[in-house]
C-alpha cells in the first residue's frame, strides 16, 4: 500500500532574546520600515487625501420677478429704466418706460426640475426716435443646492446686451437672447451642513435713492462671494414685431440652468476610504520583503537570539 503526502506545514522556529539588544533594534528597524515608508511614498506624491473633488448637481431654481433693465440711448436722458422696485420708480420718473413682463418656467427634460425660464420684456419708448446703445437686465433668482452642502441664496443672471448700430427706439423689433445660468465658486463647498449666509437681498433699494444703483459697487461686492451665478450668453438674434404699437421693444430672455459640475470639499470617510486603498497598494510590497528580510537575519544567526528545541512537523 502506497502513501502519499497529503498536507504538509513548514518546519516554525521561535526566537527569544533580551528586550534590550541588537535582536530587538533589528526588529524595530524592520516594523518601522515595513510602516512608515509606504506612508510617506503615498503621501509626499500627491493626492493622498483629495481635498477638492466634483459631482454634478442641478439647482433648484425659482424666479423672484425681481429684476431692473436699463436701456442707455443717445437722446439727452441717456438711461431708460424698468423695474420691479416700486421706490426706485418712484424716485427715476425721468427716464422711467412703461412695459408689460411675462414669464414662464419648463421642465425640458422631464425630471421634475425647472430647468428654462423666459422672461420677456415689452417696452415703450418715448415718440422721440433714439438709438439704443446698450441694455443690461438684472434678473433675480432664489437659488438651491440640497445633495452635498445645502446652499440656500439670492443669486442673480446679469444679461448685457449690445445691438447693433442701427437699433432704433422705432424699429419694433423682437430681441431673444439665449443662455446658461453657470454656478461659479471662488472657493468649493462643503460636503455637508447648511449655508445660507448669502441668502440675503442682493440689490438694497430704500427711499433715499434718486438715481439707478451703482452698478459697480453691487458687482464688487457680489463677486467676491465664494459662489454665485453668472449669465452665459450663448445666441442672441432678433426678428421684427408682427404688429405695430409705436416705439415698442420686446426683449426676451430665455435662461437655461442644467446639471453642471460642482466642486466641493469631500468628508474625513471619502478622504480615509481612498487613503487607504493608496496606502495599503504601497504597504504589502514592503511587508513582503521585510518579512523575508527578517526570516533572513534570524534564520541565519545574523543577531543572537535562542532558538527552542521544539519543531513541529504534520504529516497526514
Amino acid at each position: 500500500m502506497y502513501f502519499y503526502e497529503l498536507f504538509f506545514h513548514s518546519e516554525r522556529f521561535s526566537y527569544r532574546g533580551h528586550i534590550i539588544s541588537s535582536t530587538t533594534c533589528v526588529l524595530i528597524l524592520c516594523t518601522a520600515l515595513t510602516f512608515l515608508p509606504p506612508f510617506l511614498l503615498t503621501y509626499y506624491t500627491g493626492d493622498f487625501w483629495p481635498k477638492e473633488s466634483y459631482y454634478s448637481e442641478q439647482p433648484h431654481l425659482v424666479n423672484q420677478t425681481k429684476y431692473i433693465l436699463i436701456a442707455e440711448s443717445d437722446l439727452t436722458i441717456r438711461e431708460f429704466l424698468m423695474s420691479s422696485y416700486s421706490t426706485l420708480n418712484n424716485n427715476f420718473q425721468s427716464g422711467l418706460i412703461p412695459g408689460i413682463v411675462t414669464q414662464s418656467s419648463s421642465d425640458i427634460d422631464g425630471d421634475g426640475l425647472i430647468d428654462q425660464y423666459r422672461i420677456s420684456f415689452d417696452l415703450i419708448f418715448p415718440s422721440t426716435v433714439a438709438t439704443i446703445r446698450s441694455i443690461n437686465v438684472w434678473l433675480i433668482f432664489q437659488y438651491e443646492l440640497i445633495e452635498k452642502q445645502h446652499i440656500t441664496m439670492e443669486t442673480m443672471a446679469l444679461v448685457n446686451i449690445i445691438p447693433s448700430s442701427t437699433l432704433q427706439t422705432s424699429d419694433n423689433k423682437n430681441l431673444t437672447v439665449y443662455g446658461q445660468l453657470i454656478f461659479e465658486q471662488n472657493t468649493a463647498i462643503e460636503s455637508a451642513g447648511n449655508d445660507s449666509i448669502y441668502n440675503t437681498s442682493i440689490i438694497n433699494i430704500d427711499s433715499s435713492l434718486s438715481n439707478i444703483p451703482n452698478l459697480n459697487s453691487i458687482l464688487d461686492e457680489y463677486f467676491t462671494r465664494k459662489y454665485y451665478t453668472s449669465f452665459e450668453n450663448q445666441y442672441t438674434w432678433s426678428t421684427p414685431r408682427t404688429t405695430s404699437n409705436g416705439n415698442t421693444l420686446t426683449i426676451s430672455i430665455v435662461v437655461n440652468s442644467g446639471r453642471q459640475l460642482i466642486r466641493y470639499q469631500p468628508g474625513f470617510w471619502q478622504e480615509f476610504k481612498w487613503g487607504w486603498i493608496q496606502y495599503i497598494s504601497v504597504f504589502l510590497p514592503f511587508m513582503i520583503v521585510f518579512n523575508r528580510l527578517k526570516l533572513f537575519v534570524f534564520g541565519n544567526h545574523l543577531v543572537r537570539t535562542l532558538v527552542p528545541l521544539s519543531i513541529h512537523r504534520h504529516k497526514a
